[in-house]
This record gives structure tokens, C-alpha cells and sequence, in this order.
């Protein structure tokens, strides 16, 4: 096959949907998913086999088509065994269903022509012949017409105070998916840096008897839990800055339930990203995305049950600490703690530490070296407030110049300065959509342009940049 080629850097979730969505919308297309891991179609979260993990949101919300909210559903009904908890399935079970996506695609590309997967890690992409190069892992490269940048969550931000002594050595576990296998046989005593979603999993994953986690993070609040049963939405309207939207959504929740409040905010969370002003985004993300974290980000009622046995049972702390330095010590850890209102800090010694903080969003301290290079050569800039790459409203990146590149496109977390809610399913394979069909309308456009793309690459001008970027 001889049309456009889009090539997709990450074969988790984002990079899965983004791939599926190219191949249903243009018969034309064909689509290089790129990963550098080998594992297509299941991101760190889905790949995990242990039981205990489970979505932290309902089956009825987890079809990866907004266009079929049963397929999932469907799927899971054909299948001989399968687990779930109050209506929330296994990340296991769902990682099965994202491979049996791309079966079916690769099934479907019966000549091979229009699906390629590719293992490799990308370093850096060019322009090249009206289309851009795309290098791997240092000796081959490929070319593509339009790139998408799905990479997912970046690796946590290295707690400040960290001895390089320690991240050498065992007792620093600095990728949180990497403890089961990796953590010292002797760690009973571990510390946990963050108290979010990430750390539950780590907890429930590592628990067993005799062990005990201290989770610290700034404000000390662990995640809430999902309701026993789905609220029917109300869809409220919050309007305002962010302190008016917390007042309102407070007033509604003394005669709702606060996840149906939570949920109407979310539902426009994205309009109202949008509608703050810099310096407002700025306050929401100092004073408020803690609670609104805390509140959004929730736990199946089953893993919260056993988080608060496992509190009942100091097999886990909570506490509201900042760490000022991390450094080994023997074969073990001593951390220094300065606790909320304390004037001093206080040290303490754990076998082991693992990073929970959860993903950075702050692309130029990212040691990802595709992102270094982009930065570096001033094809991409980050996004204001440390929240990914910058980019326009239909995805496409935004350079060093603050001109928009015409076919070279992000997706999901590396997002979030523009669109906030870039994260969850239910949000990610809506921008999926709506990516794949500005990816083709952009590659058509050139197309009526410059001529048909069927034959050699395009080779007059820039492929780069579309115009400068107005506010």
C-alpha cells in the first residue's frame, strides 16, 4: 500500500486507540505503532497480572469506543473467566481486552500493508521530504507523514534531597511497577513517596505479613472511594474561577452526594481549564488539585476496603510530610521528614523507599529522550505550569518559535496544559476521536495542496509548520 503513513510513538492506551480510530476512519492510511518496550497495547497499568489491581473505574464506563459503550461489556460476557469486584474488573482483565483490540486489527490487515508494529525507542524525529524521519534506538529509522507523540505518563520527579549513593543502590526503587520483582527480599519496613492511586497498588501488591508502608506526601490525603452504586448525572453548570467553582460545587454537595457533584465538574472540566485565565490555573494547581485529586481519582470500593483494613492494622500510615533528604545509610534508608507544623525535621530509617508520586508532567526536566532532543532543537516547548508540551486545540505541537507544526500531534498526558482532563479512559478515547480525524483532515488538506500523497512523500516546502499561533 502506497498512501500517507502515520506513524505513532507509544503503544499503551492512547497510542492503541489513536492506531485503531486511523484505521477505522481512512481506508487509506496506514499506521507504524512504535514501542520501545515490545509489549503493544498495554501500558505499566494494564500489564499488571495481579488480581488485587482493579480499574478505578466501572466496566459500564470502560468500552474503548464512546460510539459502543457495551463493547466492552460485550466482550467480557463471551469470555471463559474473568473477576470483578462491585462491577469494577481486573486492570489484568482489561489489558486482555486491549491485546484482543489489536488481534483483531492485525487479523483484519490480513496483507500486512496497512499495520506495522515496530519495537524500537525513538531518540529523535526530523523533518524530511515533506514528512518527518524518525530515528530508533540510535541505527535504523523510518519515515513517516504525520507523527503522534502517545508516549503516556512520564516516570515520577525524583524526590528532592535524593543521595545519588542511594538511587545506585537496592534500596531505591525509583519506578514504582518495578518493586514486585526487585524490592529486597529483607524490606519490611518501606516508605512509600506519595499517598495517590499509585501507592495503593504498590501497598495492596506488596502486603503480605510482618511488612508495614509509611506513605508521605504533602498534604497526607488518600484517595477516596467510588459510591456502592453509579449516581445518575445531574449535569449541573459551574461556572467562574476556581475558588467560585469550589464554593458552588461545596453549596451542591450539602444536599448531594459528592461524587455526582465531582463528576458534573468533571464533565466540563474542560471548558473550564480553558476559560481560566494563566494565573488562575496557576492557584487551582497550588491550592486546590490536591483536593480535587483526591476527590476525582477514586478507588474501587474493594481495594478501598482492604487500604482501610491494612490502616486499622498499621500495616499502613498515612502521613502529611515533606521530605528533605533521602540517603543510605548501611543497607538502610534514612529519610528526613519535616512534618506538617513541626519547626524541625525528624529523621527515620526504612529498608526499602519506592517513588509513588505519580507521573511528572514537567516536560523540560524529562530525562525521555525523545522529549529532550524535541526541546533541544526547538521543535517542541513545554507547556505553561509544567503540564506537558504545548500544543493547539487539535493537538498539534507548538514550537520554539510559537508556530504550529502542520502534522505532528500529541496525545494524552503530554497534553494536559491545554485540555486538563487527559488522563482517564473515559477521556482519553474521546480525544483519541477527535485526534484521528484532525491527523487525517490535516493530511488531506496537504494532500489537496500539494498533490497526491499515493506516490513519493511530499517534497516542496516545510512539512513543519502550519502559521504562527495567535491568541
Amino acid at each position: 500500500m502506497s498512501g500517507p503513513t502515520v506513524a505513532v510513538i507509544g503503544a499503551g492506551f492512547s497510542g492503541l486507540l489513536t492506531t485503531l480510530n486511523l484505521l477505522r476512519m481512512s481506508p487509506d492510511i496506514s499506521v507504524q505503532l512504535i514501542e520501545r518496550r515490545g509489549v503493544f497495547g498495554l501500558g505499566p497499568a494494564y500489564a499488571t497480572g495481579n488480581p488485587k489491581h482493579l480499574l478505578n473505574v466501572r466496566l459500564s464506563n470502560m468500552s474503548a469506543f464512546p460510539d459502543q459503550p457495551r463493547h466492552l461489556a460485550d466482550w467480557m460476557a463471551e469470555q471463559p473467566a474473568w473477576f470483578a469486584r462491585d462491577e469494577f474488573i481486573t486492570r489484568g482483565d482489561y489489558g486482555r481486552y486491549l491485546a484482543h483490540l489489536l488481534d483483531q486489527a492485525l487479523r483484519s490487515d490480513r496483507e500486512g500493508e496497512r499495520l506495522s508494529l515496530i519495537r524500537g525507542d525513538v531518540s529523535a524525529i526530523r523533518p524530511h521530504e515533506g514528512g518527518w524521519k524518525i530515528k530508533l534506538d540510535g541505527r535504523s529509522s523510518t519515515t513517516a507523514d504525520a507523527v503522534v507523540l502517545a508516549q503516556g505518563n512520564l516516570s515520577p520527579a525524583a524526590p528532592s534531597g535524593l543521595d545519588p549513593e542511594l538511587v545506585g543502590s537496592e534500596r531505591y526503587l525509583g519506578d514504582p511497577w518495578r518493586a514486585l520483582d526487585a524490592l529486597p527480599a529483607d524490606a519490611d519496613d518501606i516508605l512509600l513517596i506519595g499517598a495517590g492511586l499509585t501507592m495503593v497498588d504498590v501497598a495492596i501488591a506488596l502486603r503480605q505479613p510482618g511488612r508495614r508502608f509509611t506513605a508521605v506526601s504533602r498534604h497526607g490525603l488518600l484517595p477516596r472511594s467510588h459510591g456502592s452504586t453509579i449516581m445518575p448525572p445531574r449535569r449541573r453548570t459551574f461556572v467562574g474561577s476556581p475558588a467560585q467553582v469550589f464554593r458552588q460545587a461545596r453549596l451542591a454537595a450539602r444536599t448531594e452526594d459528592w461524587r455526582s457533584v465531582v463528576d458534573d465538574i468533571r464533565h466540563s472540566a474542560r471548558d473550564l481549564w480553558s476559560s481560566w485565565p494563566l494565573p488562575q490555573r496557576s492557584r487551582f494547581l497550588r491550592h486546590l488539585r490536591a483536593l480535587w485529586d483526591n476527590h476525582r481519582h477514586r478507588l474501587a470500593p474493594g481495594v478501598a476496603r482492604e487500604v482501610t483494613a491494612m490502616l486499622a492494622s498499621e500495616e499502613l500510615e498515612i502521613t502529611a510530610a515533606r521530605i528533605t533528604a533521602l540517603r543510605l545509610d548501611k543497607n538502610k534508608v534514612e529519610a528526613v521528614l519535616k512534618h506538617r507544623g513541626d519547626l524541625q525535621p525528624r529523621p527515620y530509617r526504612f529498608d526499602a523507599v519506592i517513588n509513588c508520586s505519580g507521573p511528572t508532567g514537567d516536560v523540560a526536566h524529562s530525562r525521555e529522550p525523545l522529549l529532550v532532543d524535541l526541546l533541544k532543537e526547538g521543535l517542541a516547548a513545554p507547556a505553561p505550569l509544567g503540564l506537558g508540551l504545548a500544543v493547539d486545540p487539535e493537538g498539534r505541537l507548538i514550537d520554539g518559535r510559537m508556530l504550529v507544526h502542520s502534522r505532528l500531534f500529541a496525545i494524552g498526558p503530554l497534553t494536559r496544559g491545554l485540555f486538563w482532563e487527559a488522563t482517564a479512559v473515559p477521556d482519553l478515547r474521546e480525544q483519541a476521536v477527535a485526534l484521528a480525524r484532525h491527523v487525517i483532515n490535516a493530511i488531506q488538506k496537504d494532500t489537496a495542496s500539494f498533490g497526491d500523497l499515493a506516490g513519493v512523500r511530499l517534497h516542496h516546502g516545510s512539512p513543519a509548520y502550519d502559521s504562527p499561533l495567535t491568541a
